[in-house]
């Protein structure tokens, strides 16, 4: 008999340890789930490594003429300024004419244009030209300049821009300030560079 109770006694503690490794193996604290956790993480370790690596090839590139670009932005931005100040100065604004005579000491129209893009030496003249050109000009201004070319009235050009004649009026104002149309509504030289 006794050696029947040690028996079970054996079978008990045998499946008392195969709970514990279960335990052990398989609950939230595992073996297995531990390998796994390992795995992620060196997967994300190899990841911000990647990144910082990335990270720092963009901080290189960034790095070489931060001056030179830095100011090249500046020039722009104060070329977009002056000429969002000029479309506003032509549009009635006294303030926005006040600040540019005061900067270029000429009133709104072809000569202050060219003064704000002179004003810019260390940019390509053409880009200057352009950047201008779609700033002021605009799409609603080249599809009026096209319709005044192929002869249409001030409402058809309207019509063909598809705004108001109202605001062709406005446009045609600001056009003809800046030298794009002379008083007869024929294009210049720089009305028909603007739609090339």
């Amino acid at each position: 008999m006794v050696a029947v109770v040690w028996m079970w006694v054996d079978a008990l503690l045998v499946v008392i340890i195969l709970l514990l490794l279960g335990i052990i193996l398989f609950s939230g604290g595992g073996i297995i789930r531990r390998r796994r956790l390992l795995s992620e993480i060196g997967s994300l370790r190899r990841e911000v490594q990647r990144l910082q690596d990335a990270n720092e090839a963009l901080r290189g590139s960034v790095g070489v003429g931060t001056r030179e670009r830095t100011e090249s932005f500046g020039n722009l931005f104060e070329m977009v300024k002056d000429l969002e100040g000029l479309r506003c100065a032509i549009g009635g604004s006294s303030a926005c004419q006040r600040v540019l005579s005061d900067k270029y000491g000429v009133k709104s129209g072809p000569e202050l244009l060219e003064r704000i893009l002179a004003a810019q030496p260390g940019m390509d003249p053409i880009a200057k030209r352009k950047f201008a050109d779609e700033l002021l000009v605009g799409e609603i201004g080249r599809s009026i300049l096209r319709s005044l070319e192929g002869g249409a009235r001030l409402e058809k050009a309207a019509s063909d821009a598809g705004v108001p004649v109202s605001v062709s009026r406005t446009h045609i104002t600001i056009l003809q300030t800046l030298g794009y149309l002379d008083t007869h509504l024929k294009l210049t030289d720089r009305g028909r560079k603007a739609l090339a």
